[in-house]
């Protein structure tokens, strides 16, 4: 308090001895006279402010000064802090962001869908449904990404949260009066195409990072219990449920099969509703889901063109990089990030991070504490603090991200990392771990108020 008040006493006595000398001089006459600033330049009113932000922001922009000189050539870096850039480094250089690209189908399908969009999962009968004998029992798909057994969730790397349950979904169906089937479960995806894999992913890809995808997913298209996912994921999820009302003593008397509408003459027997979109997407961010981010992405494409295909989703992304007036071109070629096709800058993201500041922090995983953050920055002062979405492909690193600092406006960051081995943890973490320490630079204190005479 005394610094500042001496600092701002110093600056206005020296304001005061340089009016004084100023008003001994007789200006030249011009018709040009500059209007009076509101608040003079060497104002005490100015120092605190000024102050402020140089003591605020100065331990920072070197902290990040140090990191940019770790970078690989490959890479693009930028921090902003306090209205201001921090560091720059290629920001306006396109490069692949892997998983990163997430933040961008997170940001159109909020805007396209709203926070409030949910998916429903419906189910139809034929036959005496009033007697509880079903000829045919149609399991129509919505698009729901997180409709899942329990049994499943206990075997993921990154269990599967804010889900959809196919529990309740059967014993709504029970409750409904159901005891018989003396058809088929038959499953129904007709609101997305049939392409269950993208071109753009390299075929190892296939089933292992994401796939099959359809409107109608259960377990992202595993079957409780079965080594391989079926081609059709339909007909998987039919399975599941099968599997589900026999353990409730509903019998079903044939396979599950396929088809691509439910007749006219079907009745509602029961439906499940997701969770809001906000938390969908933040599954999608937390854990990096590739098959949740392929079904948002036909989800965009559906909700404006009635097309439920990737292609009608990348154009409706493309549409939006062009309306926020992104800084520099982009290339969208899915929604997860998986193709090494994709392109984005650091400039982009900062922008798309400025713009959803009021609700992406509070979407993604939290350094050493949830989903793919969660082994990471755990000796760090970020532990628990920093929050950001990771991207890895072969020779791709990315980190996109805040800083959130408590009543104060939160740090931006990304960096994008491209070059041999940088996906390697002996590469990636040193920087990562230079990063956290600099941003940990960012104090909110000393404030103007503080500071103030």
């Amino acid at each position: 308090m005394i610094v500042g008040t001496l600092g701002a006493l110093v600056l206005g006595a020296g304001y005061f001895i340089t009016d004084a000398i100023a008003q001994q001089v007789v200006p030249l006459k011009s018709g040009n006279l500059a209007t009076p600033a509101a608040v003079k330049v060497l104002s005490v009113r100015r120092a605190p402010t000024t102050l402020s932000t140089i003591s605020r922001s100065g331990a920072l922009r070197r902290g990040v000064a140090n990191v940019s000189s770790q970078l690989p050539s490959g890479s693009c870096f930028t921090v902003e802090w306090l209205g201001d850039q921090q560091a720059s480094l290629r920001s306006t250089d396109s490069f692949i962001p892997a998983s990163a690209q997430k933040v961008v189908t997170a940001a159109v399908a909020l805007d396209v869908l709203g926070a409030q969009h949910t998916f429903e999962t419906a189910v139809f009968g034929t036959g005496q449904i009033d007697t509880g004998i079903v000829q045919d029992l149609y399991f129509v798909g919505g698009g729901d990404p997180l409709l899942v057994r329990r049994e499943y969730m206990a075997t993921e790397k990154y269990p599967t949260f804010n889900e959809t349950s196919l529990e309740t979904l059967a014993d709504s169906i029970v409750s409904a009066g159901v005891r018989s089937i003396t058809g088929s479960i038959v499953g129904v995806d007709a609101r997305y195409d049939a392409v269950r894999f993208l071109d753009a992913w390299p075929a190892e890809f296939n089933v292992v990072e994401a796939g099959p995808l359809g409107a109608l997913t259960v377990n992202d298209g595993a079957v409780v219990g079965q080594p391989m996912k079926l081609d059709n994921p339909a007909i998987a999820a039919s399975n599941e449920l099968r599997s589900l009302l026999g353990a409730r003593g509903v019998s079903v008397a044939f396979d599950s099969r396929y088809e691509l509408s439910v007749p006219s003459t079907a009745q509602k027997v029961a439906s499940i509703t997701s969770a809001p979109l906000s938390k969908i997407v933040q599954e999608m961010l937390v854990n990096s889901d590739n098959n949740t981010a392929e079904m948002l992405l036909k989800e965009i494409g559906f909700a404006q063109s009635k097309l439920g295909t990737t292609a009608a989703g990348i154009a409706v992304v493309q549409e939006f990089i062009t309306k926020w007036k992104l800084p520099t071109t982009a290339t969208v070629a899915d929604g997860s990030g998986l193709s090494s096709n994709n392109r984005m800058s650091c400039a982009n993201f900062m922008t798309l991070l400025k713009s959803n500041e009021e609700i992406l922090p509070q979407l993604l995983p939290v350094a050493g504490q949830t989903g793919t953050l969660r082994s990471v920055f755990e000796d760090s002062p970020v532990k628990n603090r920093l929050v950001g979405k990771t991207g890895t492909l072969t020779g791709v690193k990315a980190l996109v991200g805040y800083l959130p600092l408590e009543g104060n406006s939160p740090v931006r960051f990304a960096l994008l990392m491209n070059a041999s081995g940088i996906d390697n943890q002996g590469s990636y973490r040193p920087i990562w771990n230079s990063l956290g320490s600099a941003l940990n630079r960012a104090r909110a204190v000393p404030t103007p108020d503080q500071l103030a005479p």
